[in-house]
C-alpha cells in the first residue's frame, strides 16, 4: 500500500497489511488555507505549509476537460476543504458527482489515494 501525502517532503510507503491508508494534506500556516501537494500557498503565496493528517472523509466533484490519461480519476473534495483526484473503487454506474467516498487501503495505485464509495448506489439501468 502506498501512502501518499507530506512526511519530510517525501511519499512513505506504507505496510502491505494496514486496513487503511493515510491521506496528508498542507495547512498555511499564515491565512490557514489547506491544500495538496503544494509548494506554495494557493491563497497568499506562503512557502510556511504544515502537514496534517486528513480524516480521509469526502465528496466526489464534478470533473471537466479530462485527458485519456486520467479518464479513471475523479476531484475528490474532501472534509478538510482541499480536493485531491483518486481512484474510485466501487461499481462505475455508482461513481458519480455528490457520492460520499471514505479513503481506502485496497489496492496500489501509484501516488494517486484510493477511495471507496461509502453508500450504494442501486442500478435503475437509465443514464
Amino acid at each position: 500500500m502506498f501512502h501518499t501525502g507530506m512526511r519530510s517532503g517525501t511519499a512513505v510507503q506504507a505496510d502491505e497489511s494496514a486496513p487503511d491508508s493515510e491521506l496528508y494534506f498542507q495547512r498555511c500556516r499564515w491565512c490557514h488555507t489547506t491544500t495538496f501537494q503544494r509548494l506554495l500557498c494557493p491563497t497568499c503565496g506562503s512557502t510556511e505549509l504544515a502537514p496534517e493528517l486528513s480524516g480521509g472523509e469526502g465528496v466526489i466533484s464534478v470533473r471537466r476537460g479530462v485527458a485519456a490519461a486520467d479518464a479513471d480519476l475523479w476531484p475528490v473534495h474532501m472534509a478538510e476543504g482541499f480536493v485531491v483526484r483518486c481512484r474510485v473503487d466501487g461499481p462505475l454506474h455508482a461513481v458519480r458527482p455528490g457520492v460520499r467516498v471514505k479513503l481506502s487501503g485496497n489496492g496500489s495505485s501509484g501516488r494517486r489515494p484510493v477511495v471507496r464509495l461509502c453508500e450504494e448506489v442501486p442500478f435503475d439501468g437509465w443514464y
